[in-house]
């Protein structure tokens, strides 16, 4: 779930997709506070094979409901020789009325040739109020020419710690399309599709615009997503299907080779179970940085 493509190669993805959760799955973009940087690039500084990812985000809502506050650590190792990048990471989420979740997680991504990357990774919450008990992850993406990249994502969460009863949890599948305007300008098509329980279903579609070819190698991102996913009913265990708009927009600065910082707002306009009147609005400002070392 922390996976994004560049250049010729595939993207070494640096965390952060997960920083709206507002509801289990849905999300408008990648974070650029998910540091991507180039494989080439990371195989040239085999002297800093390490990156550091904290970030804190805080997640307001109108109709007098309690804010939610998160607070994110990534850690990630990149093995040259081997084209294989592992990291770690640990979420802490605090969400009235629900409570205070954390889960730690591992994934890894290897880049089997320059045209294709393949990427899993496993979260676990231990004692879970709201968030997946178990999440599991995997996909590919395989560049097919220089202007063109598939992208395809398969995940899986459980919810057995508070919901025994949903025996097959939910599922959902990524496929998606990258099209690159140049080395560092592109946009990001995605549709998703889930099923809840093994019965309901769901789609929304996504999409993210990445300027890199900003003044002092700075990135902007740009995200917006559309459709239907599950959400909680707030201070129950209760599911309901409703549709929802997300916009979102990043920013990362390089302050050195080593040190990067980055900023960015998301809004969510969630409708009721009907579609017919709004259920809440939702604003999350995200702060974070990035260090290589």
């Amino acid at each position: 779930m922390r996976i994004n493509l560049t250049k010729l190669t595939c993207l070494i993805p640096l965390t952060l997709v997960a920083i709206l959760e507002a509801n289990y799955g849905q999300s408008a973009t990648i974070a650029p506070g998910a540091e991507e940087i180039p494989l080439e690039e990371a195989a040239s500084e085999q002297d800093k094979p390490w990156t550091l990812v904290p970030s804190f985000s805080w997640s307001f809502f109108n109709k007098g409901r309690d804010s939610w506050q998160e607070e994110s650590v990534d850690l990630y190792y990149y093995l040259a020789a081997q084209k294989l990048l592992l990291g770690v990471s640990v979420d802490a989420m605090h969400r009235p009325p629900n409570g205070y979740d954390i889960a730690y997680g591992f994934n890894a991504s290897w880049y089997s040739s320059d045209e294709l990357e393949l990427h899993g990774g496993i979260e676990v919450t231990p004692d879970a109020d709201f968030l997946p008990s178990e999440r599991y992850s995997a996909g590919l993406q395989y560049r097919l020419n220089q202007r063109i990249g598939l992208l395809f994502d398969v995940e899986h969460m459980e919810f057995s710690s508070y919901a025994p009863d949903w025996d097959h949890g939910i599922t959902q599948i990524s496929p998606g399309l990258s099209y690159w305007f140049t080395d560092k300008t592109y946009v990001t098509l995605r549709c998703t599709h889930g099923w809840i329980h093994g019965e309901e279903r769901y789609d929304y579609y996504s999409a993210a615009v990445n300027f890199g070819d900003l003044p002092y190698d700075a990135q902007l991102t740009l995200g917006l997503a559309y459709g239907t996913d599950p959400d909680f009913e707030f201070g129950t265990l209760g599911t309901t299907l409703s549709n929802a708009y997300t916009f979102s927009i990043f920013y990362k600065q390089p302050i050195n080779p080593d040190l990067s910082i980055f900023a960015g707002l998301e809004y969510l306009y969630r409708l009721r179970p009907d579609n017919d009147k709004e259920l809440y609005q939702m604003w999350i400002p995200t702060i974070g940085l990035s260090w290589k070392f």
